[in-house]
């Protein structure tokens, strides 16, 4: 088995054709056929996301980012649920386009990406530690195989899509015709079967409205991560061993 992470390009036409384009990576993951490697990357998640649960323990325990943190740890970096999200936009995806604003629709296109390339990526490193005879592995394991599938750039991206996802999603929440517009589509949306769509993309909208500067956790969430990243190039010996930045 191979896994092929694709970086996405930089040119698709429409909303539409961006969001067909990360179903269509979604559908591509050898998980769906391979029960033994869909076992191995749950594996591989837990790992990362008790990793990640560490590195942002300051901003969890702080009631004003617990709620924000936690969207981005269960419903964006980790892994968004594609299942049924999939199932409504095929059917549905020229409905959802007439119903929701087209800035939202923009958003959920990020999110779609974002998510394919990260399943992308948790493929990859199941299939290496498999390969390496690895059914239990451990951080040190996790470290070793980030390194010798040398993803830094497509993690990189992956980077810059959720800081582009979480800027849409609090630019779009401050705009008070969106926002109108957005929730009097509630009832249409479930009706056309986009509950899962519209529901992530009021998740996403309630934990950030709250919040006076979604770009500042970011700085720090993702600034936390881009360091890491940096350790684990530069052949750190404790790469996920960070300063505990927090916000003020």
């Amino acid at each position: 088995m191979n896994a092929v992470v694709k970086l996405p390009t930089q040119d698709e036409p429409t909303t539409n054709a961006r969001i067909r384009a990360g179903l269509s990576r979604y559908r591509a993951w050898g998980r769906h056929a391979d029960v033994s490697l869909a076992s191995a990357v749950l594996v591989v998640q837990a790992l990362q996301t008790a990793r990640l649960r560490r590195t942002h323990a300051s901003l969890l325990a702080d009631k004003r980012y617990a709620p924000i943190t936690e969207f981005f740890l269960n419903d964006i970096y980790t892994g968004l649920e594609l299942d049924e999200l999939a199932r409504e936009i095929e059917k549905a995806l020229p409905v959802a386009t007439r119903l929701l604003p087209d800035s939202v629709m923009r958003t959920a296109a990020i999110a779609v990406e974002a998510n394919a390339l990260t399943g992308e990526l948790d493929e990859a490193v199941a299939l290496d530690l498999f390969a390496h005879g690895i059914d239990a592995p451990s951080d040190a394991d996790l470290i070793a195989s980030y390194r010798r599938l040398d993803q830094y750039p497509a993690r990189h991206t992956q980077m810059q899509l959720l800081r582009e996802l979480g800027l849409g999603l609090d630019r779009y929440v401050r705009s008070r015709l969106i926002t109108a517009t957005f929730k009097m589509s509630k009832g249409p949306a479930h009706m056309a079967g986009l509950a899962g769509l519209y529901d992530f993309m009021a998740t996403g909208f309630a934990v950030m409205k709250p919040m006076k500067s979604v770009a500042d956790f970011l700085d720090v969430f993702l600034g936390r991560e881009q360091r890491i990243l940096d350790q684990l190039a530069q052949g750190a010996s404790d790469p996920f061993a960070i300063d505990d930045e927090s916000l003020a």
